[in-house]
């Protein structure tokens, strides 16, 4: 039961919070798996278009939060009436909503005698009488988005800070090149926009990807100074490691080892 003073942008407030940071989670957790698509997911342009994916999830969502704000306003009108009613009697809250809960019960239950007669059948035997129970602090829609609320502040921070913890806990790894090749970077929500890279398979280390220092000018020259055979020191963050070990991990640095 809304409070009797709730104005519609308390309403627009609170589902925009509702539905807004779930739908925001879920866009930019969709332009993570569009990253994916990247031949260096670790790339900055990750966390960009990671941004636009909870930029254009975060504005549909809003104009669904306002259409619920606006039916639950209109809806819930008598039922704040009654509120302001019961708290102009000196009603508390807990009282206000246990009386409220009860109305809605003792409702139900005229409306399913009224069914019942219409079928012809005998109305429900008459319970003792109804009493508010004491009112819990949090609903159970409340309590769930409590639950939610942490896991999904947690991804959202890990997905965005993903290019930094790359940088972090860099590992050399001695690979031996089985092929180079220039390669684009491109896909997802970029359209025609793309970036210069080298991609590097090895023996024993998957498919290793370089975009540091590499430009559409000298992506080929890049790619040919690998001697095939040979084995080379890859830095590899942590992120990298961890998250794309079957994919393409990105690589900081690399040099001839033998």
């Amino acid at each position: 039961m809304p409070p009797a003073h709730w104005s519609f942008w308390s309403y627009l407030w609170r589902y925009s919070l509702r539905i807004g940071l779930p739908v925001i989670a879920l866009g930019m957790f969709f332009g993570y798996l569009d990253s994916t698509g990247y031949e260096l997911p670790t790339d900055p342009e990750m966390v960009a278009n990671i941004a636009v994916f909870g930029v254009m999830f975060g504005g549909l969502s809003q104009i669904i939060a306002f259409v619920v704000a606006l039916a639950a306003f209109i809806i819930e009108r008598p039922a704040r009436r009654q509120w302001a009613a019961y708290r102009g009697a000196g009603w508390t809250t807990s009282q206000c909503r246990s009386a409220y809960s009860l109305h809605k019960r003792e409702a139900a239950a005229l409306r399913l005698d009224s069914r019942l007669r219409e079928l012809g059948l005998a109305p429900v035997q008459p319970q003792a009488a109804l009493t508010p129970s004491p009112q819990k602090n949090l609903s159970k829609m409340d309590r769930l988005w409590a639950w939610l609320a942490i896991p999904l502040c947690a991804f959202l921070v890990f997905v965005l800070v993903g290019p930094w913890l790359d940088t972090k806990d860099v590992q050399t790894l001695q690979c031996e090149v089985v092929s180079a090749e220039p390669g684009t970077n491109s896909g997802g929500t970029r359209g025609g926009a793309s970036t210069a890279s080298v991609l590097v398979k090895t023996s024993n280390c998957g498919t290793l990807g370089i975009s540091r220092g590499v430009s559409f000018d000298n992506r080929d020259e890049v790619a040919s100074s690998f001697t095939i055979g040979a084995t080379y020191g890859f830095d590899v963050g942590w992120y990298s490691r961890t998250f794309f070990k079957n994919n393409i991990q990105s690589v900081r640095a690399y040099r001839l080892i033998a």
